[in-house]
């Protein structure tokens, strides 16, 4: 395992979470029941307490700014660099990563994906319909998670090349192994993710770049409170033959998403992949 992580940056990306408030700036994203904070969050915070140095990127600084207070208020000596920028646009990108001191080693969790302030989804609802997706949604959704990835590791690179080893872990989906009903774009979307990383871990790995992939099943992020959502996810569950009753759709708590996150970072072993779902979620690995 890394024996002394606080010589170790971890970038998270996708860092963030869902409120029905507008001004959240007094409340501690981890604690307050009206707040879910998402899966990078999450990580962001589990991190924290393991001693990493971090820097949180999305789009939105004030809910990064946010979750740095939180995080603060929760271990005081968290160390947390912000960087709210657009990660489809390279320039910005690498205008970010060569702001990164060389006083430590670095490590990325890739968890970015298409939310709400990129691209509106019809009812919050990335499950829909073939004859309701809209005809660029697939092609958004891809871009928000392949090549989003594709420019960080390529404005990394030069760093990791001088690196003894470092360490991806990308947050994908179970969609991308398991090919849903109601999933033409996002199940098309994290498949390629999917296919993506594994290359990558391959070409990479005699760099001494060790990629991992995380896919997780339905999370309690907020993402499923939406009624199309859930209605969406029940008919998914028939599908396979599990009838949900009305308020008991399984859901994991992302901390579970997150230990696994951490133990790809920490172990001495190349994880290369970790697939978990909800307790009582169906279990299919393939479809």
């Amino acid at each position: 395992m890394h024996t002394d992580t606080t010589c170790r940056r971890l970038i998270i990306t996708g860092v963030g979470y869902r409120s029905d408030f507008d001004a959240v700036s007094h409340r501690n994203v981890y604690r307050d029941v009206d707040i879910k904070p998402n899966i990078g969050a999450v990580v962001a915070l589990c991190a924290a307490q393991s001693g990493y140095r971090l820097v949180l990127v999305s789009r939105t600084a004030q809910k990064l700014e946010n979750i740095r207070s939180s995080i603060i208020e929760i271990v005081p000596s968290a160390q947390i660099d912000l960087w709210p920028v657009d990660l489809l646009n390279p320039d910005d990108v690498k205008k970010c990563v060569s702001l990164l001191q060389n006083d430590c080693e670095i490590d990325l969790v890739h968890s970015a994906g298409l939310g709400a302030g990129t691209y509106q989804l019809p009812g919050d609802n990335p499950y829909l319909e073939i004859g309701e997706t809209p005809v660029e949604l697939p092609s958004l959704e891809f871009e928000s998670v392949v090549r989003s990835l594709l420019i960080q590791v390529q404005c990394l690179l030069p760093r990791w090349r001088k690196q003894k080893q470092s360490r991806i872990v990308v947050i994908s989906s179970m969609s991308g192994i398991r090919a849903v009903p109601f999933g033409y774009s996002h199940s098309s979307a994290k498949a390629g993710l999917h296919h993506a990383v594994r290359s990558m871990s391959l070409e990479l790995n005699p760099l001494g770049i060790r990629v991992s992939e995380v896919l997780p099943g339905i999370v309690n992020t907020g993402m499923y409170d939406p009624p199309l959502v859930d209605s969406a996810i029940r008919k998914m569950g028939r599908s396979f033959g599990y009838e949900y009753e009305q308020g008991k759709l399984p859901q994991m708590d992302p901390m579970a998403v997150a230990e696994a996150v951490l133990l790809c970072l920490n172990t001495t072993a190349h994880i290369l992949q970790i697939s978990l779902v909800a307790d009582g979620q169906f279990p299919f690995h393939g479809s």
